[in-house]
């Protein structure tokens, strides 16, 4: 393959690498096994949800303990907040840094922000000793293509869901999102993209799908989860504990009249380009685990016109006014900042969240997203891979 071809060029350099399970495939194996092979591979990085997506959100993987060897193993998702950052022993003794893990096409997805925290830390090695590893990017196809959604997102609301500047659904590659970042924010880091295929734009489904985390079973979930992911900042169950995480949405306390005018108003939002199916489930972890929720499965029909934010914003807004006494944004530590609430970081624009307080009219939201949209469209134009 052309793709080993080019990697048997850099054959025994000292290497790390930040992947997981999502990279899978090439001679039937793992490919930090393949990798193995190539490189002399001294570091593995792990980012949240561990090597094998053994953990679910926000669950540190500190005590994860793997069996490869001599190979060192450097946990980047730990119980604190320093844990996000690489040692800087573990980019000293390498000749390159290795990038080879799925990406869902959303911005709150943690693993490109790991991969940014990288870039960033290896920009700051070149600039204090001149020197520094390559940036190597295995790249991959974006599971929902080259649509983006969305706003930019705000200084103020940056954390390890949000880097600045990036649209909810930003439409990029793994390699062409951290090629933005590279020249966006000046870093000055040797970045190279490395392509490895294409999925078919129409394709949905994927039986070499492996996913990438607990809560992402299939290519379907990422096409709604640059929406739905607001959930987490909510009372309502975003369908983890289910088999559907992301697809399904409900609590206990959607029901009566109130849940009879929510069925009425969604039936009219983005008519023909999803279905919401009413559904009761149990979730048997997490938000309200044993106990049965009301609400829905979303079944997106038309993938290309449908606008996944967008519906979760309104359905919020619906949701809000309909049950004022049973629903709430959630308080406290969320990805290791809590001096603002989950809802405002996934969020991450003060005008989304005057629409979702009731300030904005729906019309004045799908023009501002418009206009969102179509500017970065333009800005990443140089980086579609």
């Amino acid at each position: 393959m052309k793709f080993l071809k080019n990697l048997n060029k850099l054959s025994r350099c000292k290497a790390a690498i930040l992947t997981n399970q999502s990279a899978f495939g090439y001679r039937g194996k793992y490919h930090f096994q393949t990798y193995s092979e190539i490189f002399d591979l001294k570091t593995i990085f792990l980012p949240e949800h561990g090597l094998f997506a053994e953990l679910q959100d926000q669950v540190s993987g500190d005590e994860l303990k793997y069996l490869f060897g001599d190979m060192e193993i450097v946990n980047l998702y730990g119980k604190e907040e320093s844990s996000l950052v690489p040692p800087r022993e573990s980019l000293t003794n390498v000749d390159v840094i290795i990038i080879d893990i799925k990406d869902v096409g959303s911005r709150y997805y943690t693993f490109l922000t790991t991969a940014y925290y990288i870039l960033c830390e290896i920009s700051r090695l070149k600039q204090e000793t001149g020197k520094a590893p390559l940036f190597l990017v295995i790249d991959s196809p974006n599971p929902i293509g080259k649509k983006v959604e969305g706003t930019p997102l705000q200084k103020e609301y940056e954390s390890f869901v949000g880097v600045p500047t990036v649209l909810h659904r930003h439409g990029l590659t793994p390699g062409g999102l951290l090629s933005y970042y590279n020249q966006t924010f000046q870093l000055k880091v040797d970045v190279i993209v490395v392509p490895v295929g294409v999925i078919h734009p129409k394709s949905v489904t994927n039986f070499a799908w492996v996913p990438p985390s607990p809560n992402i079973p299939t290519q379907s979930t990422c096409l709604v989860y640059p929406g739905m992911c607001l959930l987490e900042g909510t009372n309502l169950s975003e369908g983890r504990g289910t088999t559907k995480p992301f697809e399904t949405v409900g609590a206990p306390y959607l029901i009566g009249k109130a849940k009879e005018e929510l069925d009425r108003r969604m039936a009219f939002h983005q008519s023909g380009n999803f279905i919401l199916r009413n559904l009761r489930f149990l979730p048997t972890f997490h938000k309200y685990v044993g106990s049965i929720c009301e609400g829905y499965q979303l079944m997106v029909l038309n993938p290309k016109q449908f606008h996944s934010l967008y519906f979760i914003l309104y359905f919020l807004k619906q949701i809000r006014e309909l049950f004022p006494k049973d629903f709430d944004y959630l308080k406290g530590v969320y990805e290791f900042r809590s001096d603002r609430p989950a809802i405002e970081l996934l969020a991450g624009d003060s005008t989304l969240l005057d629409y979702l307080n009731g300030k904005l009219r729906d019309s004045d939201l799908e023009i501002y997203l418009q206009e969102s949209e179509r500017l970065w469209a333009r800005v990443i134009k140089p980086f579609r891979y």
